[in-house]
Formats: structure tokens, sequence, C-alpha cells
């Protein structure tokens, strides 16, 4: 799926003067503000947009952060009202956050079991709000979610496995997602001016999908080897309906573990920590 249809034709900004306090935050906060443009400017008390239809660099960045941090949800923006987004997290995020990360495991062993779409939807919608520079949001999604489309894609890619596929000597391992019955990619364009910071926005949004889905208490294996045999199988790409010109880095195989884990680990890493 694509994140967000990014083809408005105008902001749709609006204030609620009854409830705007005027401490301009949003207009502190205007990322188009603050790289020079003229987006945001106080106007009889109020915020006003000087042109709704300028959009990029110097203009409204489509990021709604002039909506977030509204303390008295008196701005809507792109047609969205402060009643309809993500609350504020509450204090366990810290936490709960801290403990994930160490929980999450590599998962290589997963029940024969598609996992619920309504938890997919959840996924999908929290891994949209991943960062792309400039809030630019050409990332692009697609999901596998059935054990049934999952032997289409591996026959593809291994046609000559098809005899024994599913077996247990076999079931999926050559692909490396082993027997993972959905399966996560993200990709977008990337062109040479841009790459790295389109293979990086690829990489987080692989990554928060990842530790989110651990979150619905998933498992997950990260691949990089089956992106490289998707890359190259135009067949595989068509069946994705991956763009030929689009990067993939890697895949990321979810479902419902067939051995969760008690608790975390401890992991060490060298770090060098300059005070």
């Amino acid at each position: 799926i694509k994140e967000i249809d990014f083809m408005e034709q105008t902001a749709k900004f609006k204030v609620d003067t009854s409830k705007c306090i005027g401490c301009k935050k949003c207009l502190n906060v205007c990322p188009g503000n603050m790289v020079g443009g003229d987006v945001l400017r106080f106007i009889d008390n109020h915020p006003v947009m000087v042109d709704e239809s300028n959009f990029g660099w110097k203009g409204c960045w489509k990021c709604e952060h002039c909506l977030a941090v509204c303390p008295t949800n008196a701005i809507s923006i792109l047609g969205i009202n402060p009643n309809e987004v993500t609350p504020k997290p509450s204090k366990n995020i810290e936490e709960d956050l801290y403990n994930l990360m160490n929980y999450r495991r590599s998962c290589r062993d997963f029940l024969k079991k598609d996992v619920d779409p309504s938890i997919i939807n959840k996924l999908l919608e929290a891994v949209s709000a991943a960062p792309t520079g400039g809030n630019n949001r050409s990332l692009e999604f697609v999901t596998i979610e059935s054990r049934k489309k999952m032997e289409e894609l591996y026959i593809i890619v291994f046609p000559s496995h098809q005899a024994t596929l599913f077996e247990e000597e076999d079931d999926l391992s050559m692909l490396r997602i082993y027997d993972a019955p959905n399966l996560f990619i993200a990709h977008k364009p990337v062109t040479s001016r841009f790459e790295d910071g389109a293979l990086l926005e690829i990489g987080i949004a692989t990554s928060y999908f990842e530790l989110i889905a651990n979150a619905y208490g998933l498992g997950t294996i990260i691949t990089t080897y089956a992106a490289e045999l998707i890359s190259k199988n135009k067949n595989a790409l068509r069946f994705l309906n991956i763009p030929e010109d689009h990067r993939i880095l890697a895949v990321v195989g979810f479902g419902y573990p067939k051995y969760p884990y008690s608790r975390g680990v401890k992991k060490t890493k060298k770090i060098n920590r300059i005070k």
C-alpha cells in the first residue's frame, strides 16, 4: 500500500478561533517556515496559511506538525481533525518500549496460521508513520497475507522445488524466511542524487514494522537474501506489484510464533561515549 495519497491540491488549513490561544507553537514547528519559507503567519491573533496550494521545501510539507503541536485542538489540516488522530502515548511507553527492544527475537518457527487481517491493518497504519526525508512519503509497502500466496511466491522464485514445498525439510527455508506465513516489504524509487536517503527510509520502515509486529505478539524474521532474489526476478516483482525501478533492502517474514519467548536478553555492544 502507499502510505498516504500525496496529491492534495490544497492544504485545507483551518483554525477554530474560539479555541486558539495564540501560542504560536504551530508557526515555530512548521518545517517550511524553518527553512525560510513563508507558510504560516500570525494574523489577527491566530495562524494563517499564506498559500494553501504551496507544497514543497519552502511550502507546506503535509507533516501535520501544526495539528499535532496545538495544545487546544484548534487546528485541522488536509481534511484531518484533531479528534481523528492518535493521542499522545502514556508514560508507560518508556519502560514498555525499552523492554520490547530487549525482548524481540528473530523467529524461525511459526504456527501454520495466517495473521489476523485486523492486526495487519494496525501494523500498516503504524508503519505509515515511519519518517521520510522532507516528508516525501514516496515509500510503498506490500504484504503477503496468506500461506497460499507465500507458496505462489516461492514457486515463482524456485519453480524446481514445487513438489517439496511446505514439507518439513523445505518449508520456504530457501528464501531464508523459514515457514513465515506472511511477508512485508518496503520499497520506493531511488535516484542517484538521493540514493542514500532513500535506502535509509526503506531500512527505517522495515525496522519499524518488525518492532511493531513484535509489540503485537508476532514473530519476525528479517532477511536481505530474499530481497536480493526477489529484486532479480521480474516475475516475482510483477506478482508483488513492485515496479522494476524500485529498490528493496530487506523483507520481513512474520506470523504467530511457535515458541513464544518468556523474557528478553542482555546484549553488549562497543560504545564510544563522548561527554
